[in-house]
């Protein structure tokens, strides 16, 4: 997480000020209002940064994009992503704050949404990858995947948060494993 998104989780976005986010980083508060014309496009592009961050952990998981054979393990790749998302509450908590405020504000939805797409698009192209070198047969095409796995990290998210330790940590991978081949034989959950 950069420093600048470290002011904003501490006291959330509408309580993080230029100011605060500006000193995080390290920078003038002109600095910052040169490069961004407010603070809704300062998130956006700290939550650009960390989408391709997520993107970049799933390939990496997968080790080489297009090899004929995956250098790691189905479970293995989950694992990692799993392990890569658990990392995240910061972002989570200003994830969630910034969707109540998009809902509320037609305009900037838009933009938010158009973030949204194009992770989800990333997301399934990642997926159809590691779907193809594991020869898995996935329950929905991998941008249904895309947005069920969207919707299963947020979900677990927000019960993580408001009951810390209530859910299993090896219940996110069991639930990708299940969507991504629902007719493998169940085995023993990851130990993550």
């Amino acid at each position: 997480m950069t420093s600048s998104a470290h002011a904003q989780a501490q006291h959330g976005y509408h309580g993080a000020t230029i100011g605060e986010i500006a000193d995080e980083a390290g920078l003038s508060n002109g600095a910052v209002y040169y490069n961004f014309a407010n603070k809704e496009d300062l998130f956006l592009a700290l939550l650009g940064e960390w989408r391709t961050e997520l993107i970049a952990d799933v390939q990496t998981a997968a080790g080489r994009p297009g090899s004929a054979a995956p250098e790691h393990s189905f479970d293995d790749e989950v694992r990692h992503v799993v392990e890569t998302l658990k990392r995240g509450r910061e972002w989570r908590l200003l994830l969630f704050e910034f969707v109540t405020y998009a809902a509320r504000n037609p305009e900037f939805r838009q933009r938010f949404a158009a973030g949204r797409q194009n992770f989800k698009a990333a997301l399934a192209s990642a997926l159809a990858d590691r779907i193809a070198a594991h020869r898995l047969q996935p329950a929905v095409s991998p941008a249904q995947l895309a947005v069920l796995v969207s919707a299963l990290v947020n979900g677990l998210a927000v019960d993580e948060l408001t009951e810390p330790g209530a859910i299993p940590d090896d219940l996110l991978a069991t639930a990708l494993r299940a969507l991504m081949d629902p007719g493998a034989p169940a085995g023993p959950a990851l130990a993550t």
